[in-house]
């Protein structure tokens, strides 16, 4: 990170006038300094090795889009395409506590590929049960090493049984590579 604020102060200073105590430049570096602080070296590496301390709240997409066990799978697939999303809750009806996700991905192996009726099937016949989740206050750094090892690309953000949202590979590589192809490919506009 060193090498980079080096440069990004050079830069700033050298458009703004190189005035240290112009107020832009002050806003510039309390912004890096900020961003800085989100992250804590790696144990036992370099300190060019950083981690990304966050909590999951500050980049989770809150307010996820639930659906019950009962839904269609037609209803869910539309309301994934009328929300641009990848995914859906599962609910449960009485007591709202999470039971499940459906993916895009589940509707077209576990449904369309074995030929069943979108109109007739319901959610609950390919759910993906005995889902993982995380809290708002795990971190960053955490959530991206449960989903690297379970090997998923979005987890629901649960707090006390229920959503509070859902945290997607796409939302952290934004959040935490900038520049990278995958968060290039994750805020460019869909392909329609």
């Amino acid at each position: 990170m060193g090498i980079w604020s080096t440069i990004l102060g050079f830069g700033a200073g050298y458009a703004l006038g190189a005035n240290k105590d112009n107020e832009s430049i002050r806003r510039m570096r309390s912004g890096v300094m900020a961003r800085v602080s989100d992250r804590i070296p790696l144990a036992g590496s370099s300190s060019e090795a950083l981690v990304d301390v966050r909590p999951i709240r500050e980049v989770m997409t809150p307010s996820p889009r639930t659906v019950t066990p009962d839904t269609t799978l037609a209803a869910a697939a539309r309301m994934m395409a009328e929300e641009d999303i990848g995914d859906v809750l599962v609910a449960d009806s009485k007591t709202d506590r999470l039971v499940g996700i459906v993916t895009d991905r589940d509707i077209a192996i576990r449904a369309v590929a074995e030929s069943r009726d979108p109109d007739l099937t319901k959610v609950k016949d390919v759910v993906s049960g005995e889902i993982a989740s995380v809290t708002p206050g795990d971190t960053v750094h955490g959530t991206l090493e449960l989903m690297r090892g379970l090997n998923v690309r979005r987890l629901p953000v649960v707090e006390g049984g229920r959503a509070v949202g859902v945290v997607s590979l796409g939302d952290l590589s934004v959040e935490t590579d900038v520049g990278s192809a995958l968060a290039d490919i994750s805020t460019a506009p869909p392909d329609r």
